[in-house]
C-alpha cells in the first residue's frame, strides 16, 4: 500500500474520530484518548515483547524490565529500578526476589538494617541479558519495520517530547512536591 492511501485513511480516520468524539456527548471517545491508546500499545507491545524472552528464559515481564533496567544502570535500589521501569515496588520487589533466587542478579546491603541494596546483574545475568538483548533488537526491527527512518527518528523524537512533558504537566504531587 502506497503511503498517499495510508495517508489518506488517516485523515479519514481522523474524521471519524472527531465525529465519534462529538457524538458521545463528553468528547471523549475512550478508543482515541491518547493516555488510553498509548497504554494498550504500551501493554501489547511489552506482551509482544515477551513472546522473545518468556517461554525459552523463563522470565516475566517485570522480571526482564529488572535486567534491563540493571543492565543500563547497576547500583540501583528496588524504588530506583521501580521508577526507572515503569512497574509498582511490589511488581520490583518480586522480580528481584526471583531474579535473585536464580542467581541471576547480586543484592549490596546499603545500610546497617539491611532494608535498602544496591542491586546489580550477576555474571550469570549479565550472559543472560547479553543472550536476550540481541533477540529483543531484531524483533524491535520487526516492530518498526513499517516506519522509514525518517518516520523512526519522527515518532522517537515525538515520544521524547511527550515523555517530556508529562513531567512538566503532572500533577505537583505526583512530580515528588507536595500539592
Amino acid at each position: 500500500m502506497s503511503g498517499r492511501v495510508i495517508e489518506a485513511g488517516v485523515r479519514a480516520g481522523g474524521a471519524a474520530r472527531v465525529a465519534a468524539r462529538e457524538s458521545s456527548g463528553t468528547g471523549l471517545a475512550l478508543g482515541d484518548f491518547l493516555p488510553y491508546r498509548l497504554s494498550r500499545a504500551a501493554t501489547r507491545v511489552s506482551k509482544a515483547l515477551a513472546g522473545v524472552y518468556s517461554e525459552r528464559f523463563s522470565l516475566s515481564i517485570a522480571q526482564w524490565r529488572v535486567l534491563a533496567t540493571l543492565q543500563a544502570e547497576p547500583g540501583l535500589t528496588g524504588r530506583d529500578v521501580a521508577s526507572r521501569s515503569a512497574l509498582d515496588k511490589v511488581a520490583v520487589s518480586r522480580a528481584v526476589a526471583a531474579l535473585a533466587q536464580r542467581g541471576l542478579l547480586e543484592r549490596r546491603p546499603m545500610s546497617e538494617d539491611g532494608r535498602s541494596s544496591r542491586l546489580q546483574l550477576s555474571r550469570r545475568g549479565a550472559g543472560l541479558f547479553r543472550r536476550i538483548a540481541p533477540l529483543a533488537l531484531e524483533w524491535e526491527e520487526q516492530l518498526l519495520a513499517p516506519l522509514s527512518r525518517s518516520e523512526r527518528e519522527q515518532f522517537l523524537s515525538l515520544l521524547g517530547r511527550l515523555e517530556a512533558n508529562v513531567t512538566e504537566t503532572a500533577p505537583q504531587h505526583q512530580r515528588g512536591g507536595l500539592a
